[in-house]
């Protein structure tokens, strides 16, 4: 789904390939050795010329001799522009490709939770009115899934809070791997996961909402071990348009409202034979 996976420590600024780093410097340091090269080549048979040409070479040959020099310089010149201009244009491609990675990463940055690797807070609220639009539009509905893991402050309390965060982590990898790439899965804050689910009536909405918390209530090896023998459970709101709403805003506390109305009725986090497991 849209580039939800998990983040990697990479996905900082880019530097540039090694390998690609190396090859650009080989590069201009080539063609200006090369061109060195030339110039001395040029300078020496002028100097010959000019010193000895008159005692070694007749007055027609010192001319012919002359006038191949100037071509041989004017030859120089034209080369000189010709790689100089090459490795010009190699510098500013790849300053350009560079600028481009860069670019990327700092979008990626922008919309996506360094934690969880989903879509973050801003992605949601910027993209919600969007589709919300699309779907009044063109008659489709539209709907918003908010979820929220249960009594998590548990397990920061138990564990710990980067405990916590490999937990988290762990949700939003399995999240992601539970919606379709059509979806927006989001990070929406906390413990708090949002899905927007275009062309999704309630019945779908509520089977996708319904088999995300299937999936990790039946999780009981968190973060591939990290913690081991913890259920844990989600609460869900779901609203649809447009049966229950009539703007984005107010799908949103729709969806908020049934979620925390469920909340209410969520029981106690299971322990059974809680420990804590090995890191990995």
């Amino acid at each position: 789904m849209r580039e939800q996976s998990p983040v990697s420590a990479d996905q900082r600024f880019p530097a540039e390939a090694p390998e690609e780093n190396g090859r650009q410097r080989r590069e201009p340091t080539q063609s200006k050795w090369l061109l060195r090269g030339t110039g001395v080549v040029v300078f020496i048979a002028l100097l010959a010329w000019s010193q000895l040409g008159d005692a070694v070479l007749s007055p027609t040959a010192h001319r012919v001799t002359g006038a191949a020099l100037l071509l041989l310089v004017a030859l120089y010149m034209v080369l000189m522009g010709a790689l100089a201009g090459r490795v010009n244009v190699k510098l500013e491609r790849s300053y350009s490709e560079h600028l481009e990675r860069l670019s990327e990463s700092l979008r990626h940055l922008a919309y996506h939770d360094s934690l969880t690797g989903l879509y973050n807070h801003r992605y949601f609220h910027d993209h919600l009115p969007s589709e919300f639009e699309r779907a009044r539009r063109y008659g489709h509905e539209l709907s918003v899934v908010m979820l929220d893991v249960n009594h998590f402050k548990e397990v920061n309390d138990r564990y710990g809070h980067l405990t916590g965060d490999e937990v988290l982590s762990f949700l939003g990898r399995l999240i992601a791997e539970n919606v379709r790439s059509s979806d927006i899965a989001a990070r929406y804050g906390g413990d708090e996961f949002a899905l927007i689910l275009p062309e999704t009536g309630g019945d779908s909405a509520r089977a996708t909402a319904a088999k995300i918390r299937d999936v990790i209530s039946r999780r009981r090896d968190w973060g591939g071990g990290l913690l081991v023998d913890v259920a844990l459970d989600v609460s869900a709101g779901v609203a649809t348009f447009p049966d229950d709403a009539t703007s984005a805003e107010d799908l949103l506390l729709k969806a908020d409202r049934t979620l925390y109305a469920s909340k209410e009725l969520a029981p106690p986090v299971h322990r059974r034979r809680q420990r804590l497991g090995r890191m990995i």
